[in-house]
């Protein structure tokens, strides 16, 4: 997900235009916000908003795609799929006799990957019927049901390049049974059925991107823009990959990120603040603590020529382009924020007005400010679906006037406050949300490390001028440094 692009974009899709006359501020929707440190170093910010009797909990562990070695892609979002398969006292019939299976499936399968001819295939049939006689032992999805038959909404979880999150809604009198349950998968997850999730992730692999003209197009803009950044890697994961993961793969990859050092967790509603505080204590504080993993590196993105490929795929024709800029909390990223709402957001934007309306170059354009993460250097981003008889020439033409008359006009101070104040109305409109509040929490608290950014982006906002769009331009948005990926249109037999 692109978490900060997201939260930015939510409202205004719905609710273009709204009036940003409305007194409050993020200061006041976050007033009272405590901040708590258990004693094995987890942190926790705790809202309380009275109203319904419910809350909204999150938990994030900072670890994404970003952060997985060569040769083992889609371990965070495999591991996020099988966070939801209980543990040794949830979901198991008989654990002791399920775990004697499960030691045998992971002893197979290490025999099986160095296997060959008639030994792999026997060693392939054992494995099936271990699996089969394992899943006998399986309560099917008692976690998730624990939560239903106690009220519980919106039970999900994501998993981005940068960051796992795993969220719920329950009634204010159910908040032990949930600290006891994410506290308890938390530190004793059981990887049952692994290999069956395996393959339901390399079916999402298969349906979200090598089927998908926008996911072949994205994968693609991200290996041609970050040869030398971890962002080039797919979260979902390279098929290649995904195929050879085993559970011990899993089990290794999860006791290194998983630790209390590495999760912010947020609860936002109705509830007793003191009483919280000790109820978090006793369950997330006996999860063993941990050293705080290492930032994965990236090398600054600086292009000094175009890049350019072509994505053959049964589909109307689009592109995507891609500038280096760096992440927050650079002051930069600000003005990129301010950018992206004059050249996209909503049908008045300068990129809508010249592409779709008036030289009929295009179906669609979006933009984002920051792809596909933030916790390292990302891109500003362009999608363009093209319209028919029209090429990528033209539309690459385009924007780049489009963005040399910013260049050399500026932006005049009614389209710039205008574009301001939808960007703070937006802000403001998510800040109202229980759901939404702690989904912003606890992002910010884990890729920035200080849920405080909330805070002060209206005043960075408000800060940004014309000059400093033209800086962002001139420094980053020219045709020398921009990666671009541009679908071809093929037949569904010739792409066979």
């Amino acid at each position: 997900m692109q978490m900060k692009k997201l939260i930015l974009i939510i409202s205004s899709l719905l609710l273009f235009g709204i009036c940003a006359c409305t007194p409050s501020t993020p200061s006041n929707f976050l007033q009272g916000t405590r901040e708590i440190t258990l004693s094995n170093g987890m942190r926790f910010l705790l809202l309380r908003r009275s109203g319904a009797p419910v809350f909204n909990a999150y938990i994030v562990v900072r670890v994404g795609g970003i952060d997985e070695a060569e040769g083992q892609t889609g371990i965070a979002h495999l591991l996020e799929h099988m966070a939801f398969k209980g543990t040794s006292r949830i979901g198991s019939k008989d654990f002791a006799a399920e775990q004697k299976l499960l030691d045998r499936i992971e002893e197979l399968h290490a025999r099986l990957l160095k296997a060959q001819g008639p030994e792999q295939a026997r060693l392939a049939e054992e494995m099936r019927a271990q699996i089969e006689a394992a899943g006998r032992f399986v309560e099917k999805e008692e976690f998730s049901k624990i939560y239903l038959r106690n009220g519980g909404a919106g039970l999900n979880a994501t998993t981005s390049q940068d960051i796992t999150s795993y969220f719920v809604e329950l009634p204010n009198t159910k908040l032990p049974l949930w600290a006891y349950l994410e506290s308890e998968r938390l530190r004793d997850p059981v990887f049952r059925e692994f290999y069956l999730e395996r393959d339901v992730v390399l079916e999402e692999r298969r349906t979200r991107v090598d089927d998908s003209p926008f996911g072949k197009l994205y994968e693609s803009l991200m290996e041609l823009a970050f040869e030398k950044s971890p962002y080039r890697r797919p979260t979902v994961g390279y098929a290649r990959d995904v195929a050879r993961l085993s559970a011990t793969d899993l089990r290794n990859f999860y006791k290194k990120y998983y630790v209390p050092s590495n999760m912010v967790g947020v609860v936002v509603g109705d509830i007793d603040l003191d009483e919280t505080a000790k109820i978090l204590e006793k369950y997330f504080g006996k999860i063993p603590p941990g050293p705080r993993p290492p930032q994965p590196q990236a090398e600054t993105l600086r292009p000094s020529e175009e890049k350019r490929v072509e994505v053959p795929f049964d589909a109307a024709p689009a592109l995507m382009s891609g500038y280096p800029k760096p992440t927050m909390p650079n002051p930069e990223d600000y003005v990129f924020d301010v950018l992206d709402q004059v050249l996209c957001e909503g049908r008045t934007s300068r990129l809508y007005r010249r592409l779709v309306e008036q030289d009929r170059l295009a179906n669609n354009v979006r933009c984002s400010s920051s792809t596909p993460g933030a916790r390292l250097d990302n891109l500003f981003f362009f999608y363009v679906s093209i319209a028919e008889g029209k090429s990528a020439e033209e539309v690459l033409q385009a924007v780049d006037e489009e963005l040399q008359k910013v260049l050399a006009q500026g932006i005049g101070k009614p389209e710039l406050n205008k574009a301001k104040k939808n960007l703070l109305a937006d802000w403001n409109y998510e800040l109202q949300g229980n759901e939404n509040t702690a989904q912003m929490l606890s992002y910010f608290e884990a890729v920035t490390g200080n849920w405080k950014y909330l805070v002060e982006h209206p005043r960075h906002i408000q800060a940004v001028t014309s000059k400093d769009l033209q800086g962002v331009v001139k420094n980053y948005l020219n045709p020398g440094q921009r990666s671009t990926v541009v679908l071809k249109k093929i037949s569904a037999a010739d792409a066979k």
